[in-house]
């Protein structure tokens, strides 16, 4: 009897050791997806309500499943940031920010289609004190666990992160002051990615790193709320590190992955850098641990998203100031999938910044 009992009990203790893992590695495979893009030619949210559906498509041309709008866009987000779209999965809110500092938080976003009601737009802003000289805003990202929104500004006077506390109860029209994350001498920065307490962020260029053998150039940062550490630093030539870092975090499987805009870089390898958060805290020059895209294909990707726990990741390219309206996807990332380029409908859209919604399900 213990004979025959043993096989299927080690089955089971397999099978809960793995938890909620997939057969393709991801923490929770790539069912129940969605996507959302800001389109700024028309001041308007595009949503594709099933990710998988529009990969496996043989059309490489695409509609969005719904479209969202709001009179608060156009006023408030004249100029998305970029990478200024990002997504709050545990309470359903998506997050718009601008290049000048304006926020805006829709709540119900999964239910939304057509004009939002008003009493779910909600929109404030960054105070003007505090601000770096000639400073833009950049990536943002929201840390579910925290409730803290993570906003990028790169002016003259160097880099800063701010940090929004309590995103969510933000009141309308409040004045968020300045809380800064930042380390001195840093500039250039223009990726952020949060999750689980820890925040990374990418910095072109700074003060130099280390003691017995010093680095400079472009750097990962990781730390919390409170602030990075050198020793918490990634950066030498190994890394493959350049302009512009936009950054996305798996956090079911703890990869970091970095966009490389090639073009302004001048490199011609592949243009996604991927990292393990678990690198951060060992040695400064590291090579990543792996590549993903095509230097041919995705030159300048300018934008990164990936949902969280499903294993997506989705790109935007663009050229100076310019965005296109075109988005890259990715399946399975670290599985070996290719990229499959999406040309939006209508042809005129514009986008800066994306979001994956892993509970869109």
């Amino acid at each position: 009897m213990m004979r025959r009992l043993l096989p299927g009990l080690l089955a089971s203790v397999l099978m809960l050791a793995m938890g909620c893992k997939e057969a393709d590695g991801s923490s929770g495979g790539t069912a129940g997806v969605a996507l959302y893009a800001y389109d700024s030619a028309t001041s308007s949210v595009f949503v594709w309500t099933d990710l998988g559906t529009l990969y496996d498509s043989t059309s490489s041309t695409a509609a969005p499943s719904k479209t969202i709008t709001s009179s608060v866009f156009s006023s408030k987000i004249a100029s998305l940031a970029w990478g200024g779209l990002c997504f709050d999965r545990q309470n359903g809110y998506l997050y718009l920010v601008s290049d000048t500092g304006n926020i805006v938080r829709v709540s119900n976003i999964r239910s939304q289609s057509g004009t939002v009601a008003s009493s779910d737009v909600v929109s404030f802003s960054l105070a003007s004190t505090g601000r770096l000289s000639n400073s833009t805003f950049g990536q943002a990202s929201l840390d579910i666990q925290s409730g803290n929104l993570y906003i990028t500004e790169s002016g003259s006077s160097g880099t800063q992160i701010w940090v929004v506390s309590n995103a969510s109860s933000q009141a309308q029209s409040a004045t968020i002051s300045l809380t800064p994350l930042a380390v001195n001498g840093d500039t250039g920065g223009t990726g952020v990615a949060a999750g689980s307490g820890s925040v990374y962020a990418f910095m072109l260029s700074g003060d130099t790193v280390g003691s017995l053998t010093t680095y400079s150039g472009p750097r990962l940062r990781k730390g919390t709320a409170s602030g990075f550490t050198d020793a918490n630093t990634i950066i030498g030539g190994s890394t493959l590190l350049a302009a512009h870092g936009s950054l996305a975090l798996d956090t079911g499987n703890g990869y970091l992955f970095v966009a490389r805009h090639n073009v302004d870089a001048g490199a011609t390898t592949a243009p996604v850098l991927v990292f393990t958060t678990g690198m951060f805290g060992q040695a400064h020059d590291q090579a990543p641990t792996a590549t993903l895209g095509s230097a041919a294909d995705q030159p300048d990707l300018r934008v990164i998203a990936h949902a969280g726990t499903k294993d997506w990741l989705a790109g935007l390219k663009g050229n100076g100031a310019t965005a296109y309206g075109t988005i890259h996807l990715w399946k399975s990332p670290m599985g070996g999938t290719a990229a499959k380029a999406i040309a939006v409908t209508p042809a005129t859209s514009l986008f800066k910044g994306v979001a994956v919604d892993g509970n869109a399900s």
